[in-house]
Formats: structure tokens, C-alpha cells, sequence
């Protein structure tokens, strides 16, 4: 790809991140929470049970950061830490049935966003959207952020 190419997929990418981010931000105030706290939420619904060691691997974060964000999600009464019962050195995260109701009503605000979004592209595009999305996001993990800044 020559570097013209490259710039304008730069250009694509920061745009999708801005415009992403904002949906997110918009998205988790109005659901009372941040977006560190909705991404939480959101892996503990897909996994639940998990250590912090595991979530902050999943969400590429500092144990430390994580966890303070994990705190104020206890203390909101959206998330409950119970021992390990193969290691009691362990914690195991979960949601709570108000933290499920939470990740609900975010995953609703997600998907009427995504249909939205997907009113202006042709229905004969969506697998290729999808498609691309999914060989982008594919090349990304491969190479790890490796060279980026940003990561």
C-alpha cells in the first residue's frame, strides 16, 4: 500500500475511533456510567465469573486503573466480586442482576445505533462491510499495535 493509501486509511480509522468514542461517551452517560465502566459491563456479560487479571487482559488495561474502575462498578451494586472456589487467593467478578439490566440497556443503545448506521448503506453491502470490518480487525490483532502510538 503507498503512502497515500496509508494516510487515508489513517485518516478512516482516527474518524471511526472520534466518531465511535463519542457514541460510546454519549452513550454511557445517559446509562449513568463511563465508558471504561460500559466496556466492564460489557465483557462481564460475555464472560462472566472472571478474574481482573482476565478482564484487564481482555480490555488491554492496567490492573491498578482497572481496578478502581471496578470498585465504583461494586459500589454502584452493578458488579459483585465472590472467591475463587478452585483458588481463594482469587476473586471472580460478575454482574449483578442490576449489572445484567445495565448491559442490556447499553447492548440496546449499541444495536439501534448499529441499525442506524447500517439505513445508509445499501443492503446488498452489509456482508462486505462486515467482511472488511472483520479482515481489518483480524490484521490489527496480528500485528499487535506493534509501530503505533496509539496503543
Amino acid at each position: 500500500m503507498n503512502k497515500e493509501k496509508q494516510s487515508e486509511m489513517r485518516e478512516m480509522l482516527q474518524q471511526l475511533v472520534r466518531d465511535f468514542g463519542l457514541l460510546q461517551r454519549d452513550g454511557s452517560d445517559c446509562c449513568g456510567i463511563t465508558v471504561t465502566q460500559s466496556h466492564i459491563v460489557y465483557e462481564l456479560q460475555k464472560s462472566p465469573a472472571i478474574s481482573l487479571q482476565t478482564l484487564a487482559q481482555k480490555l488491554v488495561m492496567d490492573t491498578g486503573m482497572l481496578s478502581k474502575q471496578v470498585n465504583k462498578l461494586v459500589e454502584m451494586e452493578l458488579l459483585s466480586r465472590t472467591a475463587d472456589p478452585k483458588d481463594r487467593r482469587y476473586v471472580l467478578l460478575a454482574l449483578t442482576d442490576t449489572g445484567e439490566e445495565k448491559a442490556d440497556e447499553i447492548a440496546g443503545q449499541m444495536l439501534q445505533y448499529i441499525g442506524n448506521i447500517f439505513q445508509f448503506i445499501e443492503p446488498s453491502k452489509h456482508d462486505q462491510v462486515m467482511e472488511s470490518m472483520s479482515l481489518l480487525l483480524s490484521a490489527m490483532r496480528q500485528n499487535g499495535g506493534n509501530g503505533s502510538c496509539a496503543t
